[in-house]
């Protein structure tokens, strides 16, 4: 008897829906009652109940004419099976909601600001359909994410414009007008419009990181001439401090219309003319398999139209 009390437990990996038959008869306290509820066979719930005793190695039920009555084992067994079963129902669930893209983590980068514009719609609309998905959001440039999508640290990112890698693929969102942001005393900052001229003789400010490199190109292509260069300078700082700057009358710089959903004391923002828009573009890397990415772009799909450009 001792030894039959040392032998140690199978690995279980037995068919849940033994379990779950095991305590329909439990319940019923009859094979045949608990076959008519789980709408099976009585003969086969009996063999399910025996296979199922005959991996655990131990009898569940004592069996009479009139039913069925759990054993002092069996009731012990079942009442904890019952909640690991409950656990493990539950954990099925989530893996399950896990592949359709439903629960999750997703990381993005971006280079707009989140205060107003498409972007931001996008991004709340994503959260609200899925609020199981962790979103974890980066702020850098073009490259930076670019790299981080290749080195597997995004799943995706909002760039402006088209960065070419046979690596990624691209869906274009949508266009975004630049405005120029002055300090409120400024002598062009009651102008209903700019020009691209009106600031060729301003000092310009861009970030080092985000969108900084891409305004700086944009000031130099529209402003450089032969022999000419605008004065840009380059500051270590966020997009907030940066408008900041421009507040306390450092300088002027470019902005797209997004952040003109935020309140930036001593700042006024004027349009350009001739306009001129930045391409907006999410990009993905080929190989991800996460399926919460599949949900972003169905979001953006339902936003901006179907997919028209690869990478």
């Amino acid at each position: 008897m001792l030894i039959e009390s040392l032998r140690p437990m199978p690995d279980l990996a037995f068919d849940l829906r033994h379990l779950r038959d095991a305590m329909l008869v439990a319940q019923h306290g009859s094979l045949r009652r608990a076959a008519g509820a789980a709408d099976v066979s009585q003969s086969t719930l009996s063999r399910r109940v025996r296979s199922l005793e005959d991996r655990l190695g131990i009898v569940l039920f004592e069996r009479t004419r009139i039913g069925c009555r759990l054993t002092l084992t069996g009731e012990r067994f079942l009442r904890d099976a019952e909640f690991g079963a409950a656990h493990l129902c539950r954990a099925v669930g989530d893996v399950a909601q896990i592949k359709k893209g439903f629960v999750g983590t997703l990381r993005i980068g971006v280079m707009a600001s989140l205060a107003d514009g498409k972007l931001a719609d996008l991004l709340a609309t994503y959260h609200e359909r899925f609020p199981k998905i962790e979103v974890r959001i980066s702020e850098g440039t073009s490259q930076a994410h670019l790299i981080g999508m290749l080195n597997g640290r995004l799943d995706a990112a909002f760039l402006v414009g088209k960065p070419r890698s046979p690596d990624c693929d691209n869906r274009h969102l949508y266009e975004e007008a630049l405005f120029a942001a002055l300090p409120a005393s400024h002598a062009l900052a009651g102008r209903s419009h700019l020009t691209w001229e009106d600031l060729r003789d301003e000092t310009l400010l861009v970030m080092a990181d985000g969108s900084g490199p891409e305004v700086e190109g944009i000031i130099l292509r529209h402003i450089s001439g032969p022999g000419f260069r605008p004065e840009i300078v380059v500051h270590q700082v966020g997009r907030d401090n940066l408008l900041n700057m421009v507040g306390k009358g450092y300088g002027l710089t470019l902005v797209i219309s997004s952040i003109l959903g935020a309140a930036h004391p001593g700042v006024r923002f004027v349009s350009i003319e001739p306009a001129q828009t930045v391409s907006w573009n999410v990009v993905w890397p080929k190989n991800n398999a996460n399926p919460t990415l599949k949900r972003l772009l169905e979001i953006c799909e339902a936003v901006v139209g179907p997919a028209t450009t690869a990478l």
